[in-house]
């Protein structure tokens, strides 16, 4: 079958176009591995497209287009005619089984098709542990098509060695005329073996709505049918906006080994009877054992190699939690320690976003994925969310749904029911969902805890400097945790060059008022300069993400209040977190770079930038002298590289400010020689909530959190505290 040269030049600029268009990301995993074989390649169906993207992703990797199956419904037409030139074939060709047999004893060209015989709409593959496929209004059993067809190939080829081998000419010239094979080509067949190699296609986020393709139907087509109109906002929606693609090739399948282990084929390869017409060889043969066998083999490598995602986390606990009011916490906890345990194990593929740190999943940030999943649950009815706490509609999570439609009313179900074949999954989440979330919250604390104090002895180990770096007691990060109380807390976070010890005197007045209290260091702090000039600002912010993380699961309310940087990032935790702290306290805070009196000029900057343009490292200044006024906690050292990442700190802080929506309080050193005492008021005008207060207190140096200004502020700070945490919440 040649297909022409110019049509799949066309198609590919044209897919070409399209996915480069819709910033569709395909990702191909283990192609690389196909065995050089006729191969007979397997998928699982779920869209309309994967019919035509397959073959164009295949052969634009390997450039070799295959034969697909398809079903006869498209074959009308224009593009019935279209199709065909592509390489596809009829389920009504009364040829369908000799194209598929040639292709698969010469290996000329690869032959794909999607053995459930449909689209697979809901995902659902698994009923009471068997593999079952909705068919017109019941479930059946996945049809052995494909495995049959593998089969009978590798059946042919058998016979086609053993005509050669014992010189039986006539009938080897009747199989080679049958199948349309020349001469030349005999050893080759003989040589080779059939390969059925399961192929998975998952797609992330998969999401239906409206978009500007399906109003141009609309207008062009007028009322359309609920089935095509779902397809079109599910399919179109994922070219609209963008999805990611994994497809993974599993191992190959040799076909001869089920032919040879559950069948009696050997019995029937020497037999004078020709074989050809297939109701004869069925009367001697039976193939339905080795068949079945086969297609458990290429089911379990195909769902198998599902490329496991957050969705699939997120809507398997929604879904399998018996209750109908969930904390948004409880089920983000769920998610990241079922997510750690599976990447531990190593026991599913996962998409690239897994792979990289969950811990942002439970800061309570905005959580791209988690966002994106509650809003399409949120749209399609099946929950609301108020004050934390997601509402089920029971109704709408038990009903039964039209499988035409269920892609686009409960994309839930769809998701929960696509990771069910993953057993090893199913397990971790399963135990995950049974485990109290005590035991979540106290699993989270406790490697958070242990995390942030071993970064602390790593960073000390490596950057440490004998003679220089302060004892380990100064940098380390501190807990002073009530034993009998889990009601109130508040995170400290101290101020540039500086290190926990700052907030310490402050802690212990706290603590002693009731409080639980962490005492947070930001990355690059509390070890050497040369520490800090390698950090970023956000690793700064990360540091203190990691102290909500285990005060948010050490009590029940947080407040947080920062000195210096440290406000400047307390600040941006409270503008982030959306009410999830009770109140803020800012302690003369810089709200930009040049309200700090720094040592670094703004000519050093220059001089250094200049340096590096021209590629010349020698001359730069990396460290400028810091005379501190803490000297048994601060650097003597400032890196210049640190005063530019609190520059860009400052920026990101001022923009958000105007979103910060829970109580502040502000409080300023009349005569700070570091901080202009002009900060606070500005700060204060450019705070977006109405419920905020200014405190200024005398003072002539910067560090008032230590000494005989700390009681005072300590003081303050906790009749600030009393009123934030007994103020009712909207």
């Amino acid at each position: 079958m040649e297909t022409p040269q110019w049509l799949l030049k066309t198609l590919s600029v044209a897919l070409d176009g399209i996915f480069k268009a819709s910033g569709a990301d395909i990702r191909l995993h283990g192609l690389e591995d196909v065995p050089d074989q006729p191969v007979l390649f397997v998928i699982n169906h779920f869209t309309r497209m994967e019919t035509v993207f397959f073959p164009y992703i295949l052969r634009k990797k390997t450039g070799r287009y295959p034969i697909s199956l398809a079903h006869h419904s498209f074959f009308h037409g224009k593009f019935g005619e279209l199709m065909g030139k592509l390489g596809a074939i009829s389920t009504n060709d009364p040829d369908r089984d000799r194209i598929f047999l040639r292709n698969l004893l010469t290996g000329e060209m690869p032959c794909v098709i999607f053995p459930e015989g449909q689209m697979l709409k809901d995902k659902k593959i698994i009923e009471k542990g068997k593999y079952m496929i909705y068919n017109s209004g019941i479930r059946r059993p996945p049809h052995t098509g494909s495995a049959r067809l593998a089969l009978l190939s590798q059946f042919y080829r058998e016979r086609i060695e053993y005509f050669h081998t014992h010189g039986r000419i006539v009938e080897l010239r009747e199989y080679l005329s049958y199948f349309g094979i020349p001469d030349k080509d005999v050893k080759k067949v003989i040589l080779q073996q059939t390969v059925v190699v399961p192929v998975n296609i998952t797609y992330y986020p998969i999401r239906a709505h409206k978009n500007a393709i399906t109003k141009i139907a609309e207008r062009l087509l007028g009322k359309m049918s609920d089935r095509f109109e779902e397809e079109l906002e599910v399919e179109t929606t994922m070219i609209a906006d963008g999805v990611d693609i994994d497809i993974n090739f599993g191992e190959g399948i040799y076909a001869r080994d089920y032919l040879f282990r559950y069948s009696k084929a050997a019995k029937f390869i020497p037999s004078t009877k020709r074989y050809l017409e297939l109701k004869e060889l069925k009367k001697d043969l039976s193939l339905k054992k080795a068949s079945l066998k086969l297609m458990f083999s290429y089911m379990d490598g195909i769902y198998g190699m599902t490329t496991l995602n957050h969705d699939h986390i997120f809507a398997y606990f929604l879904t399998m939690d018996p209750r109908s009011r969930i904390s948004e916490k409880e089920l983000k906890n769920r998610a990241f320690v079922a997510i750690e345990g599976i990447k531990e194990k190593k026991m599913a593929n996962i998409h690239s976003s897994m792979n990289k740190n969950q811990f942002h999943l439970i800061t309570d940030d905005e959580h791209d994925k988690y966002t994106s999943f509650i809003q399409a649950a949120l749209e399609d009815g099946l929950v609301r969310v108020e004050k934390g706490t997601i509402i089920k509609d029971r109704g709408r999570f038990d009903m039964p749904y039209q499988f035409h439609r269920i892609r686009r009313d409960n994309i839930v179900a769809v998701l929960k029911n696509e990771v069910e074949p993953l057993n090893e999954v199913m397990k971790v989440l399963h135990k995950t969902m049974m485990t109290p979330a005590r035991r979540h919250r106290k699993i989270i604390r406790n490697r958070f805890l242990n995390l942030d104090r071993a970064m602390f002895e790593q960073d000390y180990e490596k950057y440490g400097i004998p003679g220089e770096s302060k004892p380990r007691e100064i940098g380390r990060p501190f807990f002073l945790k009530r034993p009998f109380s889990r009601k109130r807390g508040i995170i400290l976070v101290h101020g540039y060059m500086a290190a926990p010890e700052e907030i310490r005197v402050i802690g212990e007045y706290l603590y002693k008022k009731g409080y639980n209290v962490y005492g947070a260091r930001l990355r690059g702090h509390g070890t050497a300069p040369e520490d800090l000039a390698k950090r970023e600002w956000i690793d700064w912010y990360h540091s203190v993400n990691r102290a909500y993380i285990i005060m948010e699961n050490s009590v029940k309310e947080i407040a947080i209040a920062g000195f210096s940087t440290g406000a400047g990032i307390a600040l941006l935790q409270a503008a982030n977190k959306d009410g999830k702290y009770r109140g803020a306290i800012s302690i003369n805070a810089p709200l930009k770079l040049q309200n700090i009196a720094s040592r670094v000029t703004s000519v050093v900057v220059l001089w250094n930038t200049f340096l590096k343009r021209i590629n010349l490292k020698k001359g730069a200044m990396e460290f400028v002298t810091n005379t501190p006024e803490n000297p048994g906690i601060n650097y003597f050292r400032n890196p210049v590289r640190g005063v530019r990442e609190l520059g860009k700190l400052m920026e990101v802080v001022e923009k958000r400010l105007a979103d910060i929506e829970i109580p502040v309080l502000i409080i300023q050193g009349s005569n700070d020689p570091v901080v202009n005492p002009e900060s606070g008021p500005q700060l204060f005008e450019k705070i977006g909530t109405a419920d905020k207060e200014i405190y200024k207190i005398y003072a002539g140096r910067h560090g008032i959190v230590r000494g005989a200004e700390s009681e005072k502020v300590a003081a303050r700070m906790a009749e600030f505290l009393d009123y934030a945490f007994t103020k009712k919440t909207k």
